[in-house]
């Protein structure tokens, strides 16, 4: 008889890779336990199971995307700034990564709201990058504080283009721009 305390980790990545792409597709306005688990093929009882709850199964949701992405640029930490930041644009419009930065900017966006489920997540989601992007910058021999500033214009900006480029499937002139962006900061 199968131990009721321990999930099965497979069953569990299976669930939150089906949550991740089910938030692709449906974005987080509205989002509940059942609503998902009746979409994806489970109950609620199921989710609360391997979860606990609605915050915990979204903040699982969004450190395995961040792990998704810093498992991509793991190879770009031997490169420099520039090199790296532009393997970092290459991973980000990747197609097979449409759905997962579609589900961050729905993060974001519900992480807007003071006191919203999704912030602290959100939040999250905004340093990880600032802090991989710092310590880029840091290991290059810039100064601390210059670093986190730069990461931050780097970081952020590279994810309002992205935005743009999701958006309007205006790629010429995104990557131009991202290009841009990162010979501006890190040349």
């Amino acid at each position: 008889m199968a131990d009721r305390t321990s999930p099965n980790p497979t069953r569990r990545d299976e669930l939150l890779h089906a949550a991740l792409d089910d938030f692709a597709r449906h974005g987080l306005v509205d989002f509940t336990l059942r609503g998902l688990a009746e979409r994806i093929g489970t109950s609620a009882r199921m989710l609360v199971h391997y979860f606990g709850s609605r915050e915990q199964l979204l903040s699982a949701a969004f450190a395995e995307h961040r792990q998704q992405m810093q498992r991509q640029l793991a190879d770009a930490a031997e490169q420099s700034p520039a090199e790296a930041a532009t393997s970092a644009w290459a991973a980000m419009t990747a197609d097979e990564q449409r759905t997962h930065f579609t589900v961050m900017y729905h993060l974001l966006a519900a992480g807007l709201t003071n006191g919203a489920a999704e912030r602290p997540a959100a939040r999250d989601a905004i340093l990880a990058w600032v802090d991989y992007a710092t310590d880029l910058l840091a290991r290059a021999g810039r100064d601390a504080v210059d670093a986190r500033v730069d990461a931050t214009v780097l970081a952020s900006g590279l994810k309002g283009i992205l935005i743009d480029r999701l958006v309007t499937d205006d790629e010429q002139r995104c990557d131009t721009a991202a290009r841009r962006l990162i010979d501006a900061v890190l040349t």
